[in-house]
């Protein structure tokens, strides 16, 4: 990874046009071996590449700009495909979510395993502003958005389909660009480069597993190029690629992750079903093993729970648990079975498959210009599953539930009900279990549609210098297929226990036509459209004492859409018709135009200083428009020292889902008011497991009249070369978003408290309460949805320091035949605050705050890597060293502000059944990558992740992941894993 600032050396190593990942060396000038023969090629080389530079287009992602002694004044990371190689980055996606400056709300692959909004997709978060302030681009071109949003809120760009094969680089701008690009390029923008030829045969082949065998990784791509653009006048390759990460399961872990029993770790029992010494049965709740009880005619039972099959007993759950469980008569003595849920159901991360296939051209038009097309169709298919559904739920809505849905004692042909050993005496009966032949399953298949033209080149001019022209169309739809199976319908359930359809008894004798019946197949279509059309021009006016003064105009219009139907709907005419609420019933729809034109002029005032000054106005079909400026300054007084800075505004326009759709997010809660507590214990006087912490909805709706959020960005740095190998950069950034749209930013905490006690609840706030306690049926029962609306807050603000080194050089002495090449970043995050409409402010660094927004991933102070290379002859290694500082497990959106000071309020978002552990410790990983390069045709390489075993620190308040936090950490849980590939190239 390369800190590019195109101020001193315009590259630190040279690289072939090929998927070898040995860079090739550089010629040391002290060498006196070189015939005159040689010399005199290398001359002539030399001669043609200084020829043909005069006429290249340099284009700086963030700039329109096409000088070639143009400057960023902005930080940019530049990932080349040689540096992903190094690093064993087997995708793009994988080699975002290492960057430092990623931060919270950064969306992993493994939050699909834990019930993610957007299932299947992956996204960063520049600066820790969620993956809406990002902007993701393909040479320069917008891409159509995921179609879930994030969290139910969000737009963002899907990485995970994008062709890492065919990426040249990847350009990161760490500033604001929304000149440049318009709405959401707030925090950012990160510009994928796809190669411009490619010639001859390329290959890969890569797999790998853990060190317990699990975690499989296949990966395979095939191109294949014709012509040469300099000789032929064109060259069109075709590619496809292939990649399977298989899922992990709890289950397929150590301990503790692979239970609910954290008794090991200083917390307690938390599986289901558990025996206590004073023979009670602690957790009550449903397992695979049905239980019945006598009803005594409404959502309460009359007398002990027994197992239904008393001929299978607990089967492989174990012996047969006998004791006194709440609810029941008092000295009853009932039966159930214990489960360890988390371990037979619980998942790391999901299955995802990628497919892709490409096809590119370019075409040398003229002696000055050229067209570029390209096509490519991408899948993404991710599949997870989880805890089958219980019999006694509620709908998505909490407006009917089968609590008070008993076995009838006959059934509606007259006889007797077979699943009601009460039948005889004339007795209902209550059930309770999970429909463990009913598998829940869920999988995303995203599929993407992009097509692409683009001409562009220079004309000669008489004044100034020669113009540059650039016109380019992009068109892309991303459509979304996710099937869901196993999640009950509540008349589903109602008529499997009213009508005698279901065979609690054996639910192996269950017929596939029952069990539809019961969960029908959930398959939701949903749809986003991006159509772009821009032309830009740009020329030398006039010359200044440090160069020519460039101008640059265009405009852009372009088409965006999202249908995102729901796929939970609630009839109030037919409410029984809705699924539980295992089903999120987001939805969100809508398009727009939007007209924009844009401006850049480049101002290099003297040689040590030079300028930058750029516009843009945005007009959008829904009424909201907006002009962004942006000016930059670099002061270079000397070779080795340089002084940059850019100030620019930026705006992000409220999403489809933000202005009318709506959402049920969640979070967790542990209840902590003393007197509702003492009404829902165990027989031993313990808090029962409904009283615990749970998952609470916040129920968000659209608002139309939002406005956009207006950002305001500062960033300020200095560049050291102190020699010709070796640069240091140090960068300061301030971003403010005014406007900020959020849920509104009540806690949650202290709202659910407040419904508790009975007290009075903010304006504009409601509760729906949950289902009733099972076992004290008569005790008030918890909130289960908090019904908001997404407001205009007062603002969010964060800053920090960037710090970035890198280095090329040979080692001295008897190593001088090694080269070393070492490129290593670091950010500091000083501040992420969120000043609420009152004024109070919430402050979330070094927190897992913001939880509600970023699925508890927090906000540590301090990411960092360094990597270091060393290339002796046909051989490289690579080790690259991660760090993720630690923080506390407080976060003051869910408990208010000023909580983070201590940790007392630990306790509100605290996991059921964890210690108490407020600190969540720092993460290290090291990775080491080994390649061999046989000959020119073949490479074989070799990927050690987490070389030295180190184990992800428990975090027991994030809810994204079970006892650790997979945005940080994901390495710490699936331990050392191996990749082996080899490439070819012919």
């Amino acid at each position: 990874m390369t800190v590019s600032t195109l101020l001193f050396s315009p590259c630190l190593h040279a690289e072939k046009s090929s998927n070898i990942t040995v860079p090739v060396e550089k010629q040391d000038a002290t060498k006196s071996n070189k015939t005159k023969k040689q010399t005199t090629k290398n001359i002539k080389i030399l001669k043609q590449k200084t020829e043909s530079s005069s006429t290249e287009n340099i284009t700086v992602t963030g700039s329109m700009l096409h000088d070639p002694n143009v400057s960023s004044m902005s930080p940019i990371t530049t990932i080349s495909r040689s540096d992903m190689a190094r690093r064993g980055f087997s995708n793009v996606t994988d080699a975002l979510q290492a960057l430092s400056s990623n931060g919270a709300g950064s969306l992993t692959n493994a939050f699909s395993g834990n019930g993610a909004f957007a299932g299947g997709a992956s996204a960063p978060s520049l600066r820790g502003l969620s993956s809406d302030s990002t902007l993701v681009l393909v040479d320069g071109q917008r891409l159509s958005y995921y179609p879930l949003s994030d969290d139910g809120q969000r737009n963002f760009v899907d990485t995970n389909w994008i062709p890492s094969s065919l990426m040249e680089s990847t350009e990161v701008l760490e500033d604001g660009a929304a000149t440049r690009y318009g709405a959401d390029a707030v925090a950012g923008v990160i510009n994928y480069k796809t190669r411009q030829q490619i010639k001859g045969f390329e290959g890969n082949a890569e797999g790998g597993l853990s060190q317990r065998g699990d975690a499989g990784h296949q990966k395979l791509y095939a191109t294949y190029g014709w012509g040469d653009l300099k000789r032929d006048g064109y060259n069109i390759y075709v590619n496809s690629e292939y990649q399977q990460d298989d899922a992990l399961y709890n289950r397929q872990l150590g301990y503790p992750y692979k239970t609910g029993d954290l008794t090991g770790i200083g917390g307690e029992n938390g599986n289901t079903n558990v025996l206590t010494s004073a023979g009670n049965i602690n957790n009550f709740g449903a397992t695979p093993i049905t239980v019945v009880a006598p009803s005594n005619g409404s959502t309460g039972v009359s007398g002990p729970w027994q197992i239904l099959n008393q001929s299978k007993n607990c089967g492989t759950y174990g012996p047969v648990l006998n004791g006194y469980i709440t609810g029941t008569p008092t000295g009853s003595v009932s039966q159930t079975c214990s489960q360890n849920a988390t371990g037979d159901y619980a998942q790391i991360s999901p299955s995802l498959r990628r497919i892709s296939a490409s096809a590119h051209g370019v075409f040398q038009v003229s002696p000055r210009s050229q067209l570029t097309t390209m096509f490519t169709y991408s899948q993404a298919l991710s599949e997870y599953s989880g805890t089958p559904s219980a019999v006694r739920v509620q709908s998505q809505s909490r407006a009917i539930n089968t609590l008070s849905t008993s076995l009838p004692v006959y059934l509606p042909d007259g006889t007797l009900n077979p699943n009601n050993p009460f039948a005889s005496n004339n007795q209902t009966a209550q059930v309770t279990g999970l429909f463990s032949d009913i598998p829940y399953q869920t999988s995303q298949l995203s599929e993407n549609f992009r097509g692409s033209a683009r001409y562009n080149g220079t004309a000669a001019s008489h004044w100034g210098s020669d113009w540059n022209y650039d016109i380019n169309f992009v068109g892309m739809n991303t459509t979304l297929e996710q099937t869901i199976r196993g999640v009950p319908t509540i008349q589903g359930i109602m008529n499997a226990i009213q009508n005698g359809t279901y065979n609690f008894v054996d639910s192996s004798k269950n017929t596939d036509a029952v069990r539809n019946s019961i969960a029908p197949k959930n398959v939701m279509n949903a749809r986003t459209q991006e159509y772009s059309g821009e032309m830009s021009v740009s020329k030398g006016l006039f010359k200044l004492p440090g160069g020519m003064v460039d101008l640059a105009i265009g405009g852009n219009i372009r088409y965006e859409s999202l249908y995102d139907p729901s796929a939970n709907p609630y009839d109030k005419n037919d409410p029984a018709a809705q699924y539980t609420g295992k089903i999120n019933p987001f939805y969100a729809m809508g398009s727009r135009w939007v007209k924009s034109g844009f401006f850049e002029l480049g101002l290099p005032f003297h040689k040590m200083l030079s300028g930058n000054i750029a516009g843009r106005y945005d007009d959008y079909s829904e009424g909201f428009s907006h002009y962004t400026p942006k000016a930059g300054l670099l002061f270079k007084p000397v070779e080795q020292f340089a002084l940059r800075g850019t100030f620019s505004r930026g705006f992000r326009v409220p999403s489809f889902a933000e202005t009318g759709g709506s959402n049920v997010g969640y979070t967790t809660f542990r209840p902590q008011n003393a007197a509702w507590l003492n009404q829902h214990l165990n027989a031993d006087g313990s808090v029962n497991s409904y009283a615990r912490s749970y998952s609470i909805g916040s129920n968000t709706a659209g608002n139309p009249n939002l406005k956009p959020e207006i950002a305001t960005n500062f960033t300020g740095g200095a560049l050291i070369k102190p020699t010709n190998w070796l640069n240091f950069s140090f960068d300061y950034y301030y971003i403010k978003k005014s406007n900020y749209i959020a849920a509104n930013p009540v806690s949650t905490t202290d709202v659910a408290e407040a419904y508790l006690a009975g007290q009075t609840l903010p304006a504009g706030v409601s509760v729906t309460p949950d289902i009733p306690d099972t076992q004290n049926p008569n005790a008030p029962p918890r909130p289960a949805l908090i019904n908001l609306g997404y407001i205009n807050t007062n603002k969010v603000e964060t800053d920090g320091v960037d710090f970035a080194v890198s280095a090329n050089h040979r080692l001295p002495g008897v190593l001088h035949d090694v080269r070393w090449i070492s490129t290593g970043r670091a950010t500091y995050v000083h501040r992420f605050n969120l000043t609420m409409p009152d004024g109070q402010v919430q402050r979330y660094a070094g927190t897992i705050g913001p939880y509600g927004a970023v699925s508890a991933s927090g906000t540590p102070r301090w990411r960092a890597n360094w990597s270091n290379t060393f290339i002796y002859k046909n051989l490289s290694l690579t080790p690259t060293v991660y760090y993720t500082s630690g923080y506390k497990a407080v976060a003051e959106d869910q408990t208010g502000p000023g909580s983070r000071k201590d940790c007392s309020s630990f306790n509100a978002i605290q996991q059921s059944f964890t210690p108490s552990q407020c600190h969540v410790k720092s993460f290290w990983d090291v990775d080491l990558t080994v390649n061999y390069r046989i000959n020119e045709h073949w490479n074989i390489y070799a990927n050690v992740y987490n070389l030295l075993g180190f184990k992800a620190p428990y975090d027991f308040a994030t809810y994204g992941s079970y006892l650790y936090n997979s945005a940080w950490s994901q390495k710490g849980i699936v331990l050392r894993s191996f990749h082996f590939g080899v490439n070819a190239r012919f």
